[in-house]
């Protein structure tokens, strides 16, 4: 009976020994790529924080223009008004 057990094992153990190796290489192989995408991920988070503060400046900008075409038109409004009195 445990000659029977014996043998089963070593049948076993000679399907398995060759998934635990290539297991083995496909972790280390897992690694190395989960490593790879980790960098790109810290590389793409320096594009998105460059990206928001550029489009917090573009924002900035688009106030600023506003604002002064706000004053632009009201100067020359005084400027019709002025010329209005003085004619």
């Amino acid at each position: 009976m445990w000659v029977r057990a014996m043998e089963t094992y070593d049948r076993v153990a000679k399907v398995v020994a060759p998934k635990k190796e290539a297991l083995a290489i496909a972790e280390a192989e897992l690694a190395v790529v989960m490593g790879k995408l980790n960098e790109k991920r810290a590389e793409l988070q320096k594009v998105l924080d460059a990206l928001a503060a550029l489009e917090a400046q573009l924002q900035g900008l688009n106030d600023e223009k506003a604002d002064l075409a706000y004053q632009v038109d009201l100067c020359e409004k005084k400027i019709n008004r002025a010329e209005a009195l003085i004619e």
